[in-house]
Parts: structure tokens; C-alpha cells; sequence
């Protein structure tokens, strides 16, 4: 299926390499579950990117929190009391 659709020059090389990878699996997927029609198959990509990505939200949130107390822990070391 091609998509035609307007987007960000500076983005272009990112939504390229997103298409190829949701490609990649979609195949792979289509490969290995013959059985299954092309929506099912969607779905579980779709699902696979979007655990991806709450993973990585969710990473991010914790590295954030760890940074926020070494931030704290910092201070108190290299900052006189007022």
C-alpha cells in the first residue's frame, strides 16, 4: 500500500526508516503466521511498535526520576547552605 501524505523535510529519513522497519515485520510476521490475514498481522505490528514504544516512555521516565535525584543529590553537595 503506498501512502502519500505531507511531512517535515528534516523528517523525511526518519519516516522512511519507520515505513522500512513496519515493512520488515509485517513480512516476517506474514511469513511466520501464513495463516492470518493481512489486518490480523497489522494488528500485531501495530501492537508490537506501540509496546516499543510505551517501553521506552517508560524507561525514559524512570532515567528522568534517577536524574532528578543524582540533580538533588548534587546540589546539596556543591551548594552552601543559605
Amino acid at each position: 500500500m503506498k501512502l502519500s501524505f505531507t511531512i517535515n523535510r528534516d523528517e523525511e529519513a526518519l519516516y522512511r526508516e519507520s515505513a522500512a522497519g513496519i515493512n520488515r515485520v509485517f513480512n516476517t510476521y506474514s511469513s511466520r503466521l501464513s495463516t492470518s490475514s493481512p489486518s490480523e498481522v497489522l494488528a500485531m505490528v501495530a501492537l508490537l511498535f506501540a509496546k516499543g514504544y510505551i517501553s521506552l516512555d517508560s524507561d525514559i521516565r524512570q532515567l528522568e526520576t534517577h536524574l532528578d535525584g543524582f540533580e538533588s543529590a548534587l546540589d546539596r553537595i556543591l551548594l552552601p547552605d543559605d
